[in-house]
């Protein structure tokens, strides 16, 4: 799920989490998981394309994506699980090895969130150190449908390479749900840039893909998914202004910025 943000100007962020609380009054706004949807301007996509690709449910529904990185642990946005979306560890459930949020594959229980230690759970601000895992009761790997690890990245491919972003969120803002698995492709976006429209909310800790011309793009229910460039996982869908509008790329918790963090707290 991409979270959505208002700015004081008008225009609204989407961050990747969560979402069906209402608006609040304050310069951003985010709105916590929204079940369904699909990425915008994506195509349906295989579970053979994107083994890797898992679905995070809260009480058996669609939660946020996942990045299946080891066999018992999953990679995920810091906003899907934080203490303020999840109050118990069994809510938690995690589909695996399959294209539909909603059958297939296996679905396996969760026995531990991890959230990165700085990040700040709230449904009206930008989302920051955006980074969680999921650890889980048993292997991924052979328990049912098509599921195998991606490798994570170390370095950010340079502005302009293209990778590929997969979900179950929104197909357009505020569009209509859908269980089947979606994909798009979409370039890094030049960074200094991307500072220049969001501000100092871009920093190390995150990376922007997308379309100067919009039209593609992570939203509503895509957030804590994959950005894979090259067959390794770059990006973690996490934020952005609306879904798919000109000028306005998504943001990624940055997978080489936490590689250190991934390491120290689930050994992969």
């Amino acid at each position: 799920m991409k979270v959505v943000i208002l700015l004081v100007l008008g225009l609204t962020v989407t961050l990747a989490a969560p979402g069906t609380s209402g608006i609040k009054k304050d310069p951003y706004i985010r709105y916590t998981p929204k079940l369904g949807g699909k990425i915008v301007g994506g195509v349906v996509a295989t579970i053979e394309e994107l083994p890797y690709q898992v679905a995070v449910l809260r009480n058996s529904a669609l939660l946020c994506g996942g990045s299946l990185i080891a066999a018992k642990t999953v990679l995920t946005a810091a906003h899907c699980v934080a203490e303020n979306v999840i109050f118990d560890i069994a809510m938690v459930t995690v589909r695996v090895g399959s294209a539909r949020n909603d059958t297939g594959g296996s679905v396996i229980a969760a026995t531990a969130l991890i959230i990165h230690e700085n990040h700040i759970p709230c449904f009206s601000c930008t989302a920051v150190y955006d980074v969680a895992a999921i650890l889980l009761n048993k292997s991924a790997i052979g328990a049912g449908g098509v599921a195998s690890v991606i490798p994570l990245a170390t370095t950010v491919p340079p502005a302009g390479t293209y990778g590929v972003i997969s979900g179950w969120g929104d197909t357009t803002w505020w569009g209509d749900g859908s269980t089947r698995l979606m994909r798009a492709d979409v370039p890094v976006y030049d960074q200094e840039k991307c500072h220049r429209v969001y501000g100092s909310a871009i920093d190390d800790t995150v990376i922007c893909a997308g379309l100067e011309s919009g039209g593609v793009d992570s939203c509503q229910g895509d957030s804590g998914g994959p950005f894979a460039i090259n067959g390794k996982l770059v990006g973690i869908v996490s934020w952005g202004s609306g879904c798919a509008l000109p000028g306005y790329p998504g943001v990624y918790a940055s997978v080489p910025n936490f590689r250190e963090w991934i390491r120290t707290h689930t050994g992969v």
